[in-house]
């Protein structure tokens, strides 16, 4: 049975980092107000060792992570400061073991070979991000990640390709892992069956959706592997789990061939790694049973979290990030649409209600053919003209209905309007 591929997507994406909360049934803002979280239970600018609930200072942290041949480093995508501390992190570890290799999330394997050009400085920035489909494939603010690209380079730190693509992800969350043909998993193996306290957080994720879809009189249901949306929903995400595993242990095995023996440090979202679930129950299925986990503590986590209920803590130790008026990306042009590209152009899956996409009249399974003129190859082509407007400006679309050809206008906000009102 196939079923719709868009909402399990959508899911599996906001489990990198953006909603994996210690109450994820109840939204922060709706959280009461006794609630303890974020700095409340972890100062900005210290480490705390979650397992002990102790200020630990910055050297005793890093000499830790000294005999870790694998450190994770967490990240809301969206949080502009969650990049910035994983540069410092970063430079830290570096200054320990200079034998690196830096792992992410953000790129699929296929576009290795432009990670090591701009590692061997051939591209430019914008060469970088046009070889590497940084618009297709990840989306999120590239300027937020330059820094960490930056410091690869400069230091000739090579960087390694986590991911699959997405056309692998697809195929899971319609088909279920067991039912993608072998030669279409591009050589990721079996994964691991997930733990109870991930699949418990998984079911959260899932039932939260469905709670904001209406379902369930709004109380989020508890879903079991019996429900194949929800059974594919959690094979999407071993599925991401394994191959970055698997991709990070390859590495650390070809560099050992050669003769070095470096430190693999990945950059990926939290929601891959939080208590020890996902990357790192992978990583210890393959024999390392020692890999570390660092990430940042935010007001948007809750101080319950620190521990999950059976006491596993949730990493080895984190970070206090103050909430402050640009802790979080300036938000970027959104027409409010999941999208996907077709070979006559790119097909709607999903309208936003209150999107500025819904404003200008564009309908699910609308195809869009051009913006501002400019032919659309591919997903990402429409991605890098949104991001290019400015508020208070007019995007024109040439839109297929069916067999309609329309013309229409998206409206972007001005800034004022913008923080009046908001958009999606």
């Amino acid at each position: 049975m196939i079923h719709k591929m868009l909402p399990i997507a959508a899911m599996s994406l906001l489990l990198s980092g953006c909603v994996a909360h210690a109450n994820p049934g109840k939204p922060p803002h709706q959280q009461a107000d006794k609630e303890l979280r974020g700095t409340d239970c972890v100062a900005a600018g210290t480490w705390l060792d979650p397992a002990s609930n102790k200020i630990l200072p910055a050297d005793q942290v890093i000499e830790r992570m000294r005999d870790k041949d694998i450190v994770l480093l967490g990240e809301t995508h969206v949080i502009a400061d969650h990049h910035r501390w994983q540069v410092q992190t970063l430079a830290q570890l570096y200054a320990q073991r200079p034998d690196m290799i830096l792992g992410f999330e953000a790129f699929p394997r296929r576009v290795q070979n432009a990670l090591n050009r701009w590692v061997a400085g051939e591209l430019s920035e914008k060469e970088f991000l046009k070889e590497s489909d940084w618009d297709t494939v990840w989306k999120f603010d590239a300027g937020q990640y330059m820094p960490l690209f930056h410091f690869a380079r400069l230091n000739r730190v090579p960087m390694v390709a986590l991911n699959v693509d997405r056309a692998l992800i697809r195929e899971v969350s319609q088909n279920g892992w067991k039912g993608v043909a072998e030669k279409h998993k591009r050589g990721v193996g079996d994964p691991v069956p997930a733990t109870p306290g991930y699949l418990d957080m998984l079911g959260s994720v899932y039932g939260r959706h469905d709670s904001a879809n209406g379902e369930a009189n709004g109380a989020p249901k508890a879903p079991g592997l019996e429900d194949p949306m929800f059974s594919n929903f959690v094979d999407v995400q071993l599925t991401w789990d394994r191959a970055m595993a698997e991709a990070a242990d390859t590495a650390l095995k070809d560099a050992r061939a050669n003769g070095r023996d470096p430190r693999m440090v990945a950059i990926i979202g939290r929601g891959h790694m939080d208590h020890f679930y996902g990357v790192p129950e992978q990583l210890k299925a393959l024999g390392h049973k020692q890999a570390a986990v660092l990430t940042p503590w935010d007001r948007l986590r809750a101080c319950n979290d620190l521990q999950a209920t059976d006491g596993t803590p949730a990493a080895d130790a984190v970070f206090g990030i103050a909430e402050t008026a640009d802790m979080m990306a300036p938000e970027k042009p959104k027409l409010g649409v999941m999208i996907e590209g077709t070979d006559k152009g790119i097909r709607i899956g999903k309208v936003l209600e209150g999107s500025i996409g819904e404003a200008s009249g564009l309908k699910k399974d609308d195809v869009i053919v051009q913006a501002a003129g400019r032919k659309l190859m591919k997903s990402g082509d429409l991605v890098a003209i949104i991001k290019s407007m400015s508020p208070g400006t007019w995007l024109p679309l040439s839109v297929m209905r069916g067999q309609d050809s329309l013309e229409i206008i998206a409206r972007f906000p001005t800034a004022e309007q913008h923080k009046v009102h908001g958009t999606k």
